[in-house]
């Protein structure tokens, strides 16, 4: 009865919640031509094909060229991705390092996120585990549109995508020989950010080289951060029949960590105290990766190709906390092989693609003890850029981390008589790790050995292009989630190996979406969704290991169902209204028993941890005297909860402890809203063309959490808060 019930209230909001994914957007300076786009016009590539989106049976969203343009900060997927319906970005260090989650797959994630697979011109980001440690190598200033494939796709990419794809393209080179040009951006807490390009084509070959550099003080105490980011791009298509495409990037990030703070000393100190830890222990991450890659594309008849790409990433990361000094330096190698088939008529065509990837990472780990809290305060060097850290003679761990994936699927489209569209995938994958420890310890408690798994998915759907108004899309899908890096090498029984206590995730889903456009001036979209997972991942803490808390197991089934909705409409000339609306009911269906020397309480029924209710985000663009452009935003998200069960409030009481002065906790935070507000001046001066920005984010100074983790202890949740209000100016210039 309550599945039916259930179904019931799915289908009454898919039917009543109007709206989608928006593709309209005016060009700066080019009010007159805005429409909205058609959906036979926009191509995807995130299904490892370029495919009308009008033919495929998947939930996806587009960001454009114009929304791209107009970001405040260009740094960080949060401003980017804000009108995607079924994402949601926490960005509680103002800057790049984000966590990125879509219909709840990477929630809890301590750094970066996983089970969602990221690609950068056809690079993934993720490692062999399924993993995402952070968007570092992405300089929004270099992206040209973003594509974000919401839903189980396991069956296209593995463990890494289970959740979904961010697809990210940047620009290529061109229209002339050569061409320039310069950004500049400032404002609130010390933040600016300045870049250049020089790009071009000619004949055969077209080619884009980019640098910028960001920094600022951050919103909170202990927060700055500095990033550096090289991209070099190269076309080159020597024949009709051969595409080659080289891909250079560099990327050194480095942010200070001001941690979660309890409430007790967010209602003490404020919402910019950072975590007692952060400032003496000099807490930080950095990071630095150059990636080199080579993509090509080779028609072998007219009906048949193959495409091939190959890549390697070095990476030295660094990250300090009380819990010890880490170095991670380690080499990621890749690359996958996709032959193409197509073949019928009209009435009839056959899409039939047979592929291969495969990746090789190795890390190499020492972590050195530090000294306590009460020694380093005489030592340390307090400053926005200190990389200073007193490390001790002990290595806690000393090991070698070995990671392989592999996988092997097939695609099959099948076109009827261009208005039915039928796509079956099927993939095998295959994970394996292993760890060698070279801190000597009794064989009795040797933590080397290995992990291996290995799983099937597939993925069924069909697309009904009934007119261009109406395009009605169902599919039904299976995936699985390994455990990542994070969650397999963080250890709750010892300091290095294996994590024992944890296996993967299985899932399976079914979409039911209804998208158009009309009259070219509203584009609509419309989801429902319904995931059923076993074995979900749990995140909890070890008393006595510091802040190394973020420990994983299995802990039981969920089931996510909800609606994404999303509009474009342009009323009148000059003027781009577009919402998005995420309506979301993730809870936990197991266990139902009470085991609390295992640390399992009664979670059924509890609703998923960082998971709100409603999310709404709307923008309002309007154009006039051809030069000006106003922007009004609003964002609104419901209430969260934070631990997978009330289990740490249940232990305490008024008074018994230091950190509840006067109230009782609860495990859930309160929601927010947000308003924006931006004008954009568009001006040519004979060859030299530039766009002046000035821009006000949450201009109300509303004060709310843009992150929260669990953590043990009473009242020791996890807090982030998020900027007040900010203010920037911007200065864009093209030759």
């Amino acid at each position: 009865m309550k599945t039916l019930s259930r179904y019931i209230s799915l289908l009454f909001i898919f039917i009543l919640g109007g709206g989608s994914i928006s593709f309209a957007q005016p060009e700066a300076g080019k009010a007159d031509s805005i429409k909205t786009a058609n959906l036979g016009e926009v191509e995807i590539t995130a299904l490892r094909s370029t495919t009308p989106l009008r033919e495929l049976p998947a939930s996806i969203s587009i960001v454009n060229k114009h929304q791209l343009t107009t970001l405040t900060k260009s740094i960080a997927p949060d401003e980017a991705l804000r009108l995607v319906p079924g994402v949601k970005v926490e960005n509680g260090t103002d800057g790049s390092r984000v966590h990125l989650y879509i219909r709840g797959q990477g929630i809890l994630s301590e750094s970066g996120f996983r089970g969602i697979q990221v690609l950068i011109d056809g690079i993934p980001v993720n490692d062999p585990g399924g993993f995402c440690p952070d968007l570092y190598d992405v300089d929004w200033l270099t992206v040209q549109r973003v594509e974000v494939l919401k839903g189980l796709a396991a069956s296209f990419y593995g463990a890494n995508a289970a959740g979904g794809v961010v697809n990210i393209t940047t620009y290529n080179g061109g229209p002339k020989k050569v061409n320039s040009s310069f950004y500049a951006t400032g404002g609130s807490f010390g933040f600016w950010k300045t870049g250049a390009q020089v790009d071009g084509a000619e004949k055969n070959m077209d080619y884009r080289v980019s640098y910028s550099h960001a920094q600022g003080h951050g919103y909170r105490d202990h927060q700055s951060f500095m990033a550096d980011n090289f991209s070099e791009k190269i076309n080159w298509t020597p024949s009709d029949k051969i595409r080659i495409t080289q891909i250079l990037t560099y990327t050194n990030y480095f942010n200070q960590n001001s941690e979660g703070i309890n409430l007790y000393r967010y209602e003490t100190f404020g919402p910019r105290a950072a975590n007692t830890d952060a400032v003496p222990y000099n807490e930080f991450h950095e990071t630095g990766r150059l990636t080199g890659a080579l993509l090509g594309t080779f028609k072998i008849r007219g009906n048949q190709e193959i495409a091939a790409k190959g890549y390697v990433k070095k990476t030295s990361y660094r990250e300090t906390s009380n819990n010890g000094d880490d170095y991670k330096p380690y080499t990621n190698i890749g690359g996958s092989v996709q032959y193409n088939l197509n073949t019928g008529n009209e009435k009839l065509m056959n899409h039939f693609s047979l592929g291969a990837d495969y990746q090789n990472q190795s890390i190499i780990e020492h972590l050195f003890a530090v000294p306590p809290e009460n020694e380093r305060d005489s030592m340390r060097v307090d400053s926005y850029w200190s990389r200073q850290c007193f490390d001790l003679s002990t290595i806690l761990i000393n090991q070698v981390i070995h990671q392989q994936s592999g996988g092997v699927y097939l695609i099959d489209k099948l076109d009827i008589s261009r208005k039915l569209y039928a796509l079956v995938n099927l993939r095998y994958d295959w994970i394996y790790s292993s760890l060698t420890s070279n801190i000597p310890v009794p064989d009795s408690l040797s933590p080397n050995g290995t992990k291996e798994y290995q799983h099937v998915t597939y993925r069924l759907g069909l697309a009904y292009d009934i007119s261009k108004a109406f395009n009605l899309f169902v599919n039904y899908g299976t995936g699985f989630l390994t455990p990542s890096g994070d969650e397999l090498y963080n250890n709750p029984e010892a300091y290095g190996g294996f994590n024992s206590l944890i296996k993967p995730s299985t899932s399976q889903s079914v979409e039911l979406g209804l998208r158009g456009d009309i009259a070219d001036k509203f584009h609509y979209d419309i989801t429902g969704f319904d995931t059923w997972s076993d074995n979900e991942f749990a995140r909890y803490s070890v008393p006595g290991r510091g802040n190394n808390t973020a420990f994983y197991k299995n802990i039981g089934k969920s089931n996510k169902w909800g609606i994404e909705t999303f509009f474009s409409y342009v009323p009148v000339k000059n003027l781009v209204i577009d919402a998005a609306y995420t309506y979301s009911h993730f809870r936990y269906t197991a266990p139902d028993m009470t085991d609390s020397v295992n640390g399992i309480y009664n979670i059924k029924g509890h609703w998923m941890p960082n998971s709100p209710e409603h999310m709404l985000t709307a923008q309002v663009s309007y154009n006039f005297l051809h030069h000006f452009t106003v922007t009004f935003g609003a964002q609104w998200q419901s209430k969260w909860c934070i631990q997978v069960d009330d289990s740490i409030y249940n232990q305490y009481t008024i008074g018994q402890t230091y950190y509840q002065p006067g109230s009782v906790r609860s495990s859930w935070v309160n929601g927010y809203k947000i308003f924006n507000l931006g004008l954009n001046y568009t001006w040519r001066l004979g060859v030299l063309q530039g766009d002046l920005g000035l821009y006000c984010k949450n201009l109300f100074d509303e004060q709310y959490f843009g992150f929260t983790e669990p953590n043990n202890g009473p009242d020791y949740n996890s807090y982030q808060p998020a900027p007040g209000r900010e203010f920037f100016v911007s200065l864009k210039l093209r030759l």
